[in-house]
């Protein structure tokens, strides 16, 4: 358990500016988190498995698997593309996932659409991290969390209004080929 260290953490909310960065975080979790949940902290944070299997880990992977297998098959549908080459072998389905992802596509503009996909993502975190914020499941959600915010952060907004754009005539460009 983490009692002080998770005591000394700010909340963290979407839509808001992270209150430091991922590597700031990790200087500070070196100091309090066991080494096992470090290892599984700087694993999880550089998309690398970790030496030692973590049981947060192992379920964050599950949860973004099965996220990731929702968006394929979506993108596969709305090019008339099979999916099956994409698809990640992750046990199990959510509808509730699904109708998230589907809600997230509804929306036309893809700025909207990638907020309501990492609004997924947070949510997920959430749940997975449990109701006891001083746990280890509780800190490695926190880092995940906070690289969500700090990934929103870096966005240059000109570059992004650019990138959008550009996104936005190619999908006008593909609804005419239809």
């Amino acid at each position: 358990m983490y009692y002080y260290f998770a005591s000394t953490l700010p909340m963290l909310m979407p839509d808001h500016p992270p209150p430091f960065s991922v590597a700031d975080f990790r200087e500070r979790c070196v100091d309090h988190l066991t080494a096992g949940d470090m290892a599984a902290m700087n694993g999880m944070l550089d998309q690398q498995p970790p030496q030692e299997p973590h049981p947060f880990v192992r379920d964050w992977q599950c949860a973004d698997g099965q996220l990731r297998n929702v968006l394929v098959r979506t993108r596969a549908e709305r090019m008339h593309k099979e999916p099956t080459a994409y698809l990640r072998e992750i046990g199990g389905s959510d509808t509730t996932l699904e109708n998230a992802v589907s809600e997230a596509y509804s929306r036309p503009n893809p700025l909207e659409r990638e907020k309501a996909l990492d609004q997924i993502r947070w949510e997920c975190i959430e749940e997975l991290a449990g109701l006891d914020p001083f746990t280890g499941r509780a800190i490695l959600a926190y880092g995940l969390q906070l690289s969500i915010l700090e990934r929103w952060a870096r966005m240059d907004k000109e570059a992004g209004s650019a990138a959008v754009e550009t996104l936005l005539q190619r999908d006008a460009a593909e609804e005419e080929h239809k």
